[in-house]
């Protein structure tokens, strides 16, 4: 089983005891606003990707335990095709404002490079969620400009917006 530690938290593969709690993230609206998970709408749907999908890839989804009370508190995934992965992560709104996307991410782009043998990880945004930008900015990832524009169920327009890091640069980086 491949778990990481960062200094306040646990990376560790999805466990059967993360249902109820991933469940209450991802049936949450405000968070999976700009997310893939936002299909998402009953239980049901979310029982089979909790199986299909974060119980079946244990190399490339993992959990979020934060160390001090053991709670499961998000999620972190690549996505993507051979030689790029994007990222993917969400985090309970208890968890906001508390620097572990960084922290988690940091440590998910050294085990993307290093294990996976990624030559590159790319991570997206919605415009109408800067912070997202901002943590992606924070972990070395270089703004690659806007994806697409589409419009949200609010009439919102979003832009997608793309971070990306090359291992080179990581290496580079790390140096």
């Amino acid at each position: 089983m491949v778990q990481f530690e960062t200094e306040r938290l646990l990376i560790r593969p999805i466990q059967v005891a993360d249902h109820d709690a991933l469940q209450a993230m991802l049936l949450n609206p405000q968070v999976v606003a700009y997310l893939r998970y936002q299909t998402l709408k009953t239980t049901a749907e979310f029982d089979e990707a909790f199986t299909n999908h974060f119980l079946a890839e244990p190399a490339t989804v993992f959990g979020l335990e934060r160390k001090s009370d053991h709670q499961f508190i998000g999620f972190y995934e690549f996505h993507g095709t051979i030689g790029t992965g994007e990222l993917t992560y969400a985090l309970a709104p208890q968890a906001w404002g508390h620097g572990y996307v960084a922290e988690a991410g940091n440590r998910m782009m050294t085990y993307g490079f290093e294990t996976l043998g990624l030559t590159r990880i790319e991570a997206h945004y919605a415009s109408v969620n800067p912070r997202s930008g901002r943590v992606m900015a924070k972990m070395g990832m270089h703004d690659e400009g806007e994806l697409m524009t589409f419009t949200l169920e609010t009439g919102e327009v979003a832009h997608v917006m793309a971070y990306g890091l090359s291992k080179s640069d990581w290496l580079t980086a790390s140096a």
